[in-house]
């Protein structure tokens, strides 16, 4: 239990410093399955349940009773891992989102309440970067950058402190 809190721990701190390369290398950032095998041979007791969204269509929970920690693994219809989210006693505390095919959609870093908060990057399912600016406490903030699938700036939108777009610049 203490190697599953320190991992998932590890690895949200390595995601947060790496993130620079992280956002160059994109095309080579698939879902770990060593860090998914981790976490279910750490947890205590697992159950699924079908979902009822189109994009999802079972709900895996694995939970440690001892670390207080639910690990929420989303699938589509093909057995594809969708979206993963790990919370610690009600909060979340990593949050990664992919694509069909295996490759990471967003990196969403998270502040001590679960919302996204910090430096984000959306990628289109080739990994090329789709978009790229700050959250606030769940809220974008200042300039955001977006990108077409060939890698150059198209637009700029620029946010205030409540979230709400007030500028678009094109390219």
């Amino acid at each position: 239990m203490k190697s599953f809190i320190a991992t998932c721990i590890f690895l949200f701190l390595l995601i947060s410093c790496r993130q620079k390369k992280t956002t160059e290398s994109a095309a080579a950032k698939k879902i770990d399955l060593v860090w998914m095998d981790s976490i279910i041979k750490n947890s205590d007791s697992s159950y699924s349940r079908p979902y009822k969204r189109s994009d999802f269509v079972t709900a895996y929970y694995y939970t440690n009773t001892k670390s207080h920690t639910v690990c929420q693994v989303m699938k589509d219809a093909e057995s594809s891992i969708r979206q993963i989210i790990i919370s610690k006693n009600d909060k979340r505390i990593h949050y990664s989102q992919y694509y069909a095919n295996g490759q990471l959609m967003a990196i969403l870093p998270l502040d001590e309440y679960g919302q996204f908060n910090g430096k984000a990057v959306y990628y289109y399912s080739n990994g090329g970067k789709q978009s790229e600016g700050v959250y606030q406490h769940g809220f974008k903030l200042a300039k955001w950058k977006n990108f077409n699938d060939q890698g150059k700036l198209i637009s700029e939108d620029e946010y205030n402190t409540n979230g709400q777009a007030i500028k678009t610049d094109t390219q």
